[in-house]
């Protein structure tokens, strides 16, 4: 079939942790191409690495289109299904298949300059020596083919892996707003973190906001913790160092500054982080992109830098420490005096090169000099290592809070660079290694709320006394001549899903599992341990004994003891629960067939065991005109009796005698009053 596709002549804009483009769709198919002409090709029905040459940088370069360098594509064919534009591809595209957060797209791309891997023997070698592990190697090697000017240096961190990822799981160390999450897949479940009882995730930072910070969890983390899913163009720079470099030229400082902040009312100051660079030696670039991070884009950020709050300045929120308000404590931190760094910062010259010099000072000359490791301060080991005495211990000093930070950083680095030509200079990355790393992290893909507890559990229509969402055990008694059992239970969040409940017949002891199973997947077992209790009564053989072993109150004309209300369904379960082998039929007072309802004084209970039949009328003590119910027609009915205006006889008679003295008097009249303002104890069925 014969499509149509759009060019697209756009660099893309980025939303971590991926790459993201517009996407022009035409039945799922679209053409990518980058605005000045980069070409790309792979061999027919492979996987292998996106390299293309830029003829504007006169390198190999990538990422400013849907594929960054080291991202995996297939190619399906190398049949163009378009023809080939020689402006921008000399040769045939190739159809390929891309995916991009969760889902497969499909697209072109150029057929030329690639070779299937970039791993030659002379780049193992490279990287074995520089001590890389192997599941460095294929990233690296991509790279370094795109950049033949960038080197990369090993720095052990002596830390096992798990361990450092385990440590950024402690307290509010590792935070993102749920904003980046993928439908809170990304949020920890931790006690501390998520409130079961109230159903809700706990804010740890910005808790007033409508986008407050979260504490993430162990595999997000470890995401973001492992070096390998950034060795790409993009998020490389969090690896760079972050000391000044006096080999590139103002000229071009300020030109990467520039592109940072675009039309942002930080884009008056760049000559002042030019010079706050070689004043604090820390590079101004970085010092840009930090401010672009921390204080452009947010709600607050105009009370960062504006001097709205006390007077003050702070372009790199310094002390912005979490709650409900920390940009305010940020400037308050920058109000205080410390000549070294220029405090107080009231104006913005002082606040742009003073927290320069306080990053030099606090991070850049004690070792955490790249932004990988200002927030992540896994540095200790290494620097012993090489002779140098380490400031702090492991994750005690960490600049900020958000997990993502680095490479957001990073991204506002490359994108710096790559518009003024810069990605052709030379770099050392200083990149972190640990050990017993796993073969790869991935982002949580769970999806829809985590909430698997119950709120209440119902054991025979009573609910469990002193019921705790947290224990997963309990045990219940079953009498043994009585052994079914219901079980019913709700759930904290009505999107979970329940399972295990029901009606059960037990025969020997045993346990029965309620399963609960969150939207998102998790589950959460409740385990009812039943023990049956007593000793077996043998079936009765008559009537009589059949009522007593049913707890039914009984004499020769009437069933009695019956709580106001009673469904008929019960009072036939209590006695097919004494002996299985009796019948029970019930009609109303009117001698018609009664299935279904409440029980009535009137109703009649037909009982057979065996060869004996006995029928019982029954007597609800103070439902006096047999609806099934205590209220003014029984009081007025009494009472009329009591005036002689009214006889009773019979099964009315009997319900009107509530004290069962045998007689109707005053007594009954006071009950069946305190009963009407609801004294329900003055009835006693």
């Amino acid at each position: 079939m014969k499509q149509k596709y759009k060019l697209l002549n756009v660099i893309c804009s980025f939303i971590l942790p991926f790459l993201f483009v517009g996407i022009v769709k035409a039945d799922y198919q679209a053409t990518v191409i980058n605005n000045s002409g980069s070409k790309c090709s792979l061999y027919s029905g492979s996987t292998g690495y996106c390299l293309y040459k830029d003829k504007n940088l006169n390198s190999y370069n990538s990422g400013a289109v849907w594929l960054d360098t080291g991202d995996e594509v297939t190619v399906l064919t190398n049949t163009p299904e378009i023809k080939s534009n020689n402006s921008i591809c000399p040769s045939s595209y190739l159809y390929v298949k891309f995916p991009y957060n969760g889902k497969i797209y499909y697209g072109y791309y150029c057929g030329t300059y690639l070779s299937k891997s970039a791993l030659t023997d002379e780049l193992k070698n490279e990287f074995k020596t520089a001590g890389f592990p192997e599941t460095y190697w294929n990233k690296l090697a991509v790279l370094k083919s795109a950049h033949p000017n960038w080197s990369f240096k090993k720095i052990d961190t002596g830390l096992k892996f798990s361990d450092a990822v385990t440590n950024q799981t402690y307290g509010s160390r590792a935070l993102l707003r749920r904003s980046m999450s993928s439908n809170y897949a990304y949020l920890s479940l931790d006690s501390d973190s998520f409130d079961y009882v109230n159903d809700r995730y706990i804010a740890y930072d910005d808790t007033t906001g409508s986008d407050p910070w979260y504490k993430a969890n162990y595999d997000t983390i470890a995401y973001y913790m492992d070096p390998r899913n950034f060795l790409s163009d993009m998020y490389i720079f969090q690896f760079e160092t972050l000391s000044y470099d006096s080999t590139v030229s103002d000229d071009n400082l300020k030109k990467s500054i520039s592109s940072i902040f675009g039309n942002d009312y930080l884009s008056k100051f760049t000559d002042n982080f030019v010079n706050a660079g070689k004043t604090s030696k820390v590079n101004p670039i970085y010092l840009a992109s930090l401010s672009k991070e921390e204080v452009s884009n947010g709600p607050t950020a105009g009370t960062a830098i504006s001097g709205a709050y006390n007077k003050m300045f702070n372009f790199y929120n310094i002390g912005a420490t979490g709650g409900s308000n920390p940009v305010y404590r940020g400037l308050d931190f920058a109000a205080n005096t410390d000549a070294n760094t220029l405090r107080p910062w009231d104006t913005e010259e002082k606040a742009i090169t003073g927290g320069a010099i306080w990053i030099f000072d606090n991070y850049v000359a004690p070792g955490q000099d790249t932004s990988y490791f200002k927030k992540y301060d896994v540095v200790y080991n290494y620097l012993k290592s090489i002779g140098r005495t380490p400031t702090h211990n492991n994750y005690s000093h960490q600049y900020m809070q958000n997990i993502s930070a680095p490479s957001s950083e990073a991204v506002t680095t490359y994108r710096s660079y790559y518009n003024n030509n810069m990605l052709g200079l030379s770099y050392t990355f200083y990149i972190p290694v640990y050990s017993d790393m796993p073969t790869s992290t991935a982002l949580p893909t769970k999806s829809g709320w985590p909430n698997n507890h119950l709120k209440s559990i119902s054991l025979n229509g009573t609910n469990i006394i002193g019921f705790n969402s947290e224990v997963t055990t309990y045990n219940y008694n079953l009498d043994i001549n009585n052994p079914k059992i219901t079980i019913g239970a709700v759930a904290k969040n009505s999107t979970a899903k329940i399972e295990g409940t029901g009606t059960f017949e037990i025969k020997e002891n045993t346990t029965k599992t309620i399963k609960v199973t969150a939207q998102n997947g998790d589950v959460r077992n409740y385990v009812i341990n039943i023990k049956l209790t007593g000793t077996k009564l043998e079936d009765p053989v008559d009537v009589k004994t059949t009522l007593n072993n049913a707890g039914i109150k009984n004499n020769d004309k009437y069933l009695s003891g019956i709580a106001v209300g009673t469904n008929i369904s019960i009072i036939k379960e209590k006695i097919l629960n004494a002996n299985k082998n009796a019948t029970v039929t019930l009609k109303n007072s009117s001698s018609k067939d009664k299935n279904s309802g409440t029980i009535a004084t009137g109703d009649k209970v037909t009982v057979t065991v065996g060869n004996e039949t006995k029928t019982y009328e029954i007597v609800i003590y103070g439902d006096v005109n047999g609806d099934g119910s205590i209220n003014a027609l029984d009081f007025i009915r009494i009472k009329k009796y009591m005036l002689k205006q009214l006889t009773l006889s019979g099964v009315n008679f009997e319900a009107s005698d509530i004290t069962k003295d045998g007689s109707i008097n005053a007594l009954d009249f006071i009950r069946i009053k305190k009963y009407m303002l609801k004294d329900y104890s003055s009835i006693v069925q």
